[in-house]
């Protein structure tokens, strides 16, 4: 399984898999290049089917294409982020009633810190941390 940088030619993929995520960052992804790291996980003909994007160590969006889920590719792209920093702990944003979303993470290793007031929209999340101690 191969992840890499992202690239221009990969957006509009990309921007399609964004509809994925409950609530997107659509002027995160806009800025990347400059502000941002985002890699993708690609198939077998280079085309991506899951990308992560992030800034520092906070991860803003990680989604996966159905039909190339559960095939460790979340997995594939959480530990190629955090290989970008070492010994840092990774964290992200979850609404809480994201069911799946959250069985995702944990399995992932992040485990619940806080809850974040009005962070989506007027909606509560929930903040996760992936310590260095998981990896």
């Amino acid at each position: 399984m191969t992840v890499r940088v992202a690239r221009p030619a990969d957006e509009t993929a990309i921007e399609s898999m964004q509809s994925l995520v409950s609530h997107p960052s659509p002027e995160l992804f806009d800025a990347w290049p400059a502000v941002g790291t985002l890699l993708v996980s690609v198939d077998d003909d280079d085309q991506p089917v899951g990308y992560v994007l992030g800034v520092g160590t906070h991860l803003a969006e990680l989604a996966v294409s159905p039909d190339a889920r559960r095939e460790g590719r979340a997995t594939a792209l959480v530990e190629a982020y955090h290989d970008r920093h070492p010994g840092s702990s990774l964290t992200l944003l979850v609404h809480p009633e994201n069911e799946g979303a959250r069985a995702c993470y944990d399995a992932l290793g992040f485990r619940h810190d806080d809850r974040i007031g009005g962070a989506f929209d007027g909606e509560d999340a929930i903040r996760l941390v992936r310590s260095t101690d998981c990896v």
